[in-house]
């Protein structure tokens, strides 16, 4: 076990990492990760690893961008594959939510994303099974797609080790050591590690370590997040767009093996608080047909579609659904990176990069991180509208 650090990193998902990565890139000293459990053994496993570039945030939508490129240059920077698959993203939108689309379309544009609004029309020649008689506009962009959770994070890992970050896993951080009113290192279940520089990335646990480090704990709470699996019928046609369907609440993406993965927008269904250790994977019944059905509106020749095993991921979700990034007011040398409410993966190079950025004192990375700062709830700065459901 690692005695001294110039930074520690709490949480091995695939932000954890990132965030390590990009810090020992820039030279930054010694870098720690500790990981209670496995790498990738919370949130970032379970993930659905869409990459979904869109958002009617200028700032969320930035760093969309920001991850996107980094994934296109993903095996050059990384020295493996991450799983990209490109299978054209598709917003669908009814009458009440075509303006917002639009504006949603500018700010993509304005951040260097590829895409454009269609009409139901269009979508149909793109999507001849959907239906579309409900539809008044389409935000499509054709660089949308998913990767894998895990080969992107086993690649991150791998490459922050070579550039000599250390991983502990099986760590458990079980306190944090400051004085006068700076960051001075940690207790773990291995013994204490100093160190000047705290980064928590513990996802669903953020909340209980917050509050076992006497702070705020930022209003976050984890939730179970049930994904259903089905798998397409043979006169299907060509695999379907990644889609986020708002007038059903739905979104779903393909997935080989001729698989349908998809779940519920509707923030009321499928995001209910849990403790982190009571997440068993489970997904009931009437979850399974609430999202079915919905789905099968949609596609109406999914109504024959096979079930198959589905999972529940587990999410970190903060007050205004959007990241908690950023340097923790009450302790100096404290930074956290949490709250993502299902976008971490996709933005997860961002803020890796970002994070090591805004640490090292980068003007840039302050700069766009700003927005995302745990102090904003407090400073009445919330970024949320509920424009589009959960995962907007």
């Amino acid at each position: 076990m690692v005695k001294t650090a110039d930074v520690v990193i709490i949480g091995g998902g695939v932000v954890g990492v990132s965030i390590a990565y990009f810090l020992a890139r820039r030279g930054f000293g010694r870098i720690v990760v500790l990981e209670q459990e496995t790498i990738g053994a919370g949130s970032t496993g379970r993930s659905v690893a869409s990459i979904d570039l869109f958002s009617h945030h200028p700032a969320a939508v930035a760093l969309q961008a920001r991850a996107y490129k980094i994934f296109l240059r993903f095996e050059e920077m990384f020295g493996a594959e991450c799983g990209l698959m490109t299978t054209g993203l598709a917003v669908l939108a009814g009458p009440e939510h075509a303006a917002a689309l639009e504006q949603a379309a500018r700010l993509a544009e304005a951040v260097g994303i590829t895409c454009q609004l269609l009409s139901p029309d269009e979508f149909a020649r793109l999507e001849p099974a959907a239906v579309v008689d409900d539809l008044a506009a389409v935000y499509y962009a054709p660089g949308g797609g998913y990767a894998d959770p895990m080969l992107t994070t086993n690649a991150v890992v791998a490459a922050a080790r070579r550039t000599g970050v250390v991983i502990e896993q099986g760590c458990k951080v079980t306190g944090l050591k400051h004085t006068g009113g700076r960051v001075t290192g940690v207790d773990t279940s291995a013994g204490a590690v100093a160190a000047p520089v705290v980064v928590s990335a513990a996802g669903p646990w953020s909340k209980r370590l917050l509050k076992l480090f006497g702070l705020s704990d930022l209003g976050l709470y984890a939730c179970e997040h049930p994904v259903i699996s089905m798998q397409r019928p043979a006169n299907f046609g060509p695999p379907h767009l990644s889609i986020l369907d708002l007038p059903n609440q739905t979104y779903a993406r393909p997935e080989t093996g001729n698989l349908t993965l998809a779940g519920s927008m509707d923030r009321g269904v499928g995001y209910e608080a849990i403790e982190p250790e009571d997440c068993y994977g489970q997904v009931t019944a009437e979850y399974t047909f609430w999202v079915a059905e919905r789905l099968a509106q949609r596609y109406p020749v999914l109504e024959v579609a096979q079930l198959r095993q589905g999972w529940s991921g587990l999410m970190t979700i903060s007050p205004d659904w959007q990241p908690v990034l950023g340097a923790l007011p009450e302790v100096a040398g404290l930074y956290c990176a949490t709250g993502f409410s299902g976008q971490g993966f996709k933005i997860s190079p961002a803020v890796g990069d970002l994070m090591a950025g805004l640490i090292a004192g980068e003007v840039e990375a302050t700069e766009l991180l700003a927005p995302f700062r745990p102090s904003r709830f407090v400073e009445g700065q919330s970024l949320a509208t509920g424009q589009f459901g959960a995962l907007g």
